[in-house]
């Protein structure tokens, strides 16, 4: 399958990343984008036979519901509360909502773009100039690449290990790569000239490899940073490597490797608990409550899709799924990372997602949050008493917890990433001037990771190795 008749045939806006004066010329481009897209897929597949009869009908079913968004926003606007506003949110909510109703086993088949091609390729053609840094692209090691690495990197420089989210069985988006980048731009001088930051590039659940497979990649990768010296090493994570990021933890603890604890973990809409029980999908819980607006459905994690994706079914596992274990105290009071002085934490969700329950509790639980449970409609105003839990005290580690009102699953990687247009424009744009609504997780993320990297001194255990 050819990548380039996907990507180079379109221009850049199609992607949703070029500001136009006509907003609707922009939605339009986005809209017929979409559609041709889908098109091409779905006649790829049905050339080569490669999906299911199942998952041929939820493709075709995509331009469909655009169309239906398309005539419908005119008179009662956008398809859920955050998005009223926002043709291209709409769009994009529908999109991902719909392709993660495709069985897990036909997944595998759409992410046709590689973590080499969106870095290298496509990410580093629309964006020249933001992407001019030193080893942007380069292998670190063979499940690795760096976006950027700091010059004259020391053992004590901050190293930050992204874990794209995707369930383990869909692939790096170029909104996350967008999104990512743009942090990076936005931090302060001093804490961006230090800060290196590396892209796990780990195998699919939906390419033969289950989880915890995944682990072991990332072990690898850490593993291989300590050798090299690195003593400051921050993971960040969205939705399954979220996930990721707390097993590693646990791993950490549980199996007693030889190797010194993340500085730093933030994690983004989290997908704590792989396996939703059944009472969450009444009235009252978050995956029943916010069905409507969120794009992660209750039956997408039904047992025979966690039999595709588990090597076993030890779902019950804190190394596999720690919000289907039991809460106990001593399983997260005795992590570094969540609770001892000179680490930190960051942990964000939406109002509007199904996740929010399982996030809030877990963060409850291993954080002390008192941010749960959510009760109410916030009318999207942020209220710092509600939605926000910031712990900033000298015996233990500094963490925030945030909830976006009516903010959806992922929105910081998946829905923010539009800035990335605003920084190709203007390189110099300060975190100060974005619209704190628009970009509500992006500014929360900056103004963390400029705090918390702003102190030279080392933030990591020693090495044991």
């Amino acid at each position: 399958m050819s990548l380039s008749r996907y990507t180079y045939k379109t221009n850049a806006s199609s992607f949703g990343i070029v500001s136009k004066p006509n907003f609707y010329s922009k939605s339009n481009d986005y809209f017929f984008y979409a559609i041709a897209f889908s098109l091409s897929l779905i006649r790829e597949f049905i050339v080569k036979k490669m999906i299911s009869i199942q998952g041929l009908v939820i493709l075709l079913s995509i331009p469909i519901k655009l169309l239906i968004v398309l005539l419908k926003y005119p008179f009662v606007g956008g398809i859920n509360p955050k998005f009223r506003n926002s043709l291209i949110g709409s769009f994009k909510m529908t999109v991902y909502k719909t392709a993660l109703s495709i069985p897990v086993k036909d997944s595998g088949f759409l992410s046709i773009m590689s973590n080499y091609f969106i870095i290298n390729k496509l990410i580093k053609t629309l964006y020249p100039t933001l992407t001019t840094l030193p080893n942007y692209g380069k292998k670190y090691d063979k499940q690795s690449y760096w976006l950027v690495e700091s010059k004259d990197r020391k053992p004590s420089d901050p190293v930050l290990i992204f874990l794209h989210g995707g369930g383990y069985f869909i692939q790096t988006m170029p909104s996350q790569i967008e999104s990512l980048l743009s942090i990076y731009h936005l931090l302060e001088e001093p804490q961006k000239k230090k800060l290196s930051i590396l892209v796990l590039d780990y195998k699919l659940a939906s390419h033969g490899h289950k989880i915890p497979y995944q682990l072991t990649e990332l072990i690898d990768t850490y593993t291989n940073l300590v050798k090299d010296g690195s003593k400051n090493i921050l993971l960040m994570g969205d939705s399954a490597g979220g996930n990721l990021a707390l097993i590693f933890l646990q791993a950490l603890k549980i199996d007693k490797l030889n190797l010194p604890y993340p500085s730093s973990v933030l994690l983004i809409s989290p997908w704590v608990k792989l396996a939703a029980d059944n009472i969450q999908n009444t009235p009252g819980h978050s995956y029943y409550d916010n069905a409507a607006y969120d794009m992660i459905p209750f039956n997408s994690h039904a047992s025979e899709v966690l039999e595709y994706l588990l090597e076993d079914s030890r779902v019950y596992s804190l190394t596999i799924s720690p919000g289907n274990c039991p809460y106990h105290e001593t399983d997260w009071k005795d992590i570094p990372t969540l609770n001892h002085p000179g680490y930190s934490v960051f942990v964000i969700a939406g109002e509007h997602e199904c996740f929010r329950d399982d996030v809030l509790e877990w963060a409850n639980h291993a954080l002390q949050s008192p941010l749960t449970p959510q009760k109410g409609d916030s009318q999207g105003r942020f209220n710092p008493k509600t939605h926000e839990y910031i712990r900033d005290i000298p015996e233990t580690a500094y963490a925030e917890v945030v909830v976006e009102p009516w903010g959806v699953h992922d929105s910081v990687l998946y829905f923010e990433n539009s800035i990335i247009s605003l920084l190709k424009n203007n390189p110099r744009l300060n975190v100060k001037s974005l619209n704190k609504v628009e970009y509500f997780g992006i500014t929360k993320i900056v103004g963390f990771l400029n705090k918390t990297l702003s102190s030279e001194e080392k933030k990591g255990v020693k090495p044991l190795l």
